[in-house]
Formats: structure tokens, C-alpha cells, sequence
């Protein structure tokens, strides 16, 4: 049996993943570029595809497995261990989303913190391809970004939804943003004297009432790296967690003096249920990187616009599905 780790470095010789691999010294365990013709001849004998997004390949006598996600990181894990199979996968998403970050380059964070330099790459999103390009999931099931017809974005400041965001998070920044394809059409609103963002859901007939379903996020204000959702007049919701691949949504607690939420109980651990159940493999692994493991620079900025572009519309979309106006 042999394994092949495919990475995504431009420059093989610099990939932490196949430095990794090669000191972890396990027979018939080796790390390629995507690209190796060895791997992709085999993936074409074997009819199979080149996978998009980090993966596992498992060659054997009789046939030719690709794994990602979890199957990947349990087959790592059997042969390396847990916590450097871990190391493995975290530097893989890194470097898988720093390729694809490469359009959005002149774009650099401007300020520190858990989601420093998120608005410019959202500026910089918006102009590329790389969302579609980067989902774990269908490219039609995958987020992507634009600026919003003018007509549209006029439309969507004067609700009152809009309004109320405002007046809790101070000005929008001049474009609203306009994101489909994911779990949720929304219209984007940046508060970036807050570094706050507010998604407005954009579903069809959702502007004709003035009151859109909404929600705002932003990064947690204690030391913990995590980002919160807050209701659009500023109340805490939950803080949203990536710990091994896994969703951890926690209720906030208010303090003295602080907004409650006017949601019903049942409904509240509906949303909680939704958000973690709506998290998909991708959405994670760019949450994760970009709470816990980015550094800065580019990789950051990628890792942390993607979090915000999937984990948004999945807050939108859980209020929807759970009754919550």
C-alpha cells in the first residue's frame, strides 16, 4: 500500500506539509504537489479526477482511493499519530488556501486581531474568483462574491433592518456586498470602525417587508479566538469555536446592563443546533486556521474572508430555518 499526501505549495521544496512528511519517516507514506504527473497518471488510469481540495491518496495492488476530510485525517492518524496527523491537515488547508489567494495578493490586512485584514479581503473576494474555486463542496453550492447592483444596495440601506445596524455598529462602509451560491443569499454590510459585519438576507421577496432577517459578526472581545454573533442592535448571541475540525457554538451569558436577546428559548437552541450542523468540512478548516493558526499575510486574510463568507449566511440561515425574525 502506498500514500501519497497531495499539498499546494507553488514551491515544493518550501511546503511545511512534505517537510512534515518526510521527517515523520513512515514506509510508503510520501507528500506530492498536485500536480506530479506520477499522482495525476494514476488518477487517470484509475478514472478518477484530481481531487480539489487537500486530500489522501491510497494506492494499492487493486485500486486507487482519494480521501479528504475526516476519512483522510483517521487514515493519517492510523499512520502517524493523531496529533501530527492534525499538524498534517491544518498545514494542508494553509497552504491550499494561500494558492488560492494568490489574485487577491495587493490586498493586505491593515489591522491586527482574530480577523485582522478581513476587509480587504473581502474587497479583494469580491473581485476574483477564488470563493467559487476553494469550496470542499459543488462549485454550485459554493459562496461567491460581488458588489452590489447600486439599485440594490440603496434598496437594502433605507430597511429598517439596515438602519438598526447602524445605529448599533456605527457607519457601513460605501459597498455593500452581495454574496449567493452558499447556504444563504445575503447583502453584506461592513462596520469597519467596529470591524463588525452585518448579513441581510437576500431572498427573494426578504427586502418587500423592510424588516430582513439579519445578523452581525464579529471578532469575540475577550482574548479567546473565536468570533461572536450578536443580533443587528447588538446583542450577544454565541461565539462560534473551531476545535479538531469540529463546530463549537456557546451561548453568550449577558453581564449587567447588557441587551438580552428577545428569542424564545427553543428557538435559541434551534439557531445553536443549525449553526454547528451547517459548518461543512471547508467552512471549518478556514474558520480554524483563521482563529488558531494564521500567522498573517495572505494566508490569513484568505483563511479569515472565506470563515466570514461561509459562517455568516449560515447564521442568516439557521435564523430562518428556526422561525427567528
Amino acid at each position: 500500500m502506498r500514500y501519497v499526501v497531495l499539498y499546494a505549495a507553488s514551491c515544493p521544496a518550501c511546503s511545511e506539509v512534505a517537510r512534515l512528511v518526510r521527517n515523520a519517516s513512515v514506509t510508503d507514506l510520501e507528500a506530492r504537489p498536485f500536480e506530479d504527473p506520477q499522482v495525476t497518471e494514476s488518477l487517470r488510469k484509475a478514472g478518477l479526477a484530481t481531487p480539489d481540495r487537500p486530500s489522501l491518496v491510497v494506492i494499492s495492488d487493486t485500486d486507487v482511493q482519494v480521501l479528504s476530510g475526516w476519512a483522510m485525517r483517521s487514515r493519517l492518524a492510523g499512520l502517524v499519530g493523531w496529533r501530527r496527523s492534525r499538524t498534517i491537515v491544518r498545514l494542508l488547508a494553509a497552504e491550499w488556501r494561500a494558492r488560492l489567494a494568490k489574485p487577491a495578493a495587493s490586498y493586505v490586512p491593515s489591522r491586527r486581531g482574530v480577523i485582522g485584514g478581513v476587509l480587504a479581503g473581502l474587497a479583494g473576494w469580491a473581485m476574483s474568483s477564488g470563493v467559487a474555486n476553494a469550496s470542499a463542496t459543488p462549485p454550485e453550492s459554493a459562496p461567491a462574491m460581488k458588489p452590489a447592483d447600486p439599485a440594490a444596495a440603496a434598496r437594502v440601506l433605507e430597511t429598517a433592518t439596515a438602519q438598526r445596524a447602524v445605529r448599533a455598529w456605527g457607519p457601513a462602509g460605501p459597498e455593500v456586498l452581495e454574496i449567493s451560491g452558499g447556504s444563504q443569499p445575503v447583502f453584506v454590510l461592513t462596520h469597519p470602525g467596529r470591524d463588525i459585519y452585518t448579513f441581510i438576507d437576500n431572498s427573494p421577496g426578504a427586502l418587500s417587508g423592510n424588516e430582513p432577517v439579519a445578523i452581525s459578526m464579529g471578532a469575540t472581545p475577550t482574548a479567546e479566538h473565536a468570533l461572536r454573533y450578536y443580533t443587528v442592535d447588538g446583542a450577544a448571541l454565541a461565539d462560534l469555536k473551531v476545535s479538531d475540525g469540529q463546530a463549537i457554538v456557546t451561548p453568550v451569558q449577558p453581564g449587567p446592563g447588557e441587551a438580552v436577546p428577545d428569542i424564545a428559548a427553543w428557538q435559541f437552541a434551534c439557531w445553536i443546533g443549525c449553526i454547528g450542523r451547517r459548518s461543512n468540512y471547508t467552512c471549518l478548516n478556514a474558520c480554524e486556521n483563521c482563529l488558531n493558526y494564521s500567522s498573517g499575510g495572505i494566508a490569513r486574510v484568505a483563511n479569515c474572508t472565506y470563515c466570514v463568507l461561509c459562517a455568516g449566511p449560515n447564521g442568516v440561515a439557521c435564523l430562518e430555518e428556526c422561525a427567528i425574525t
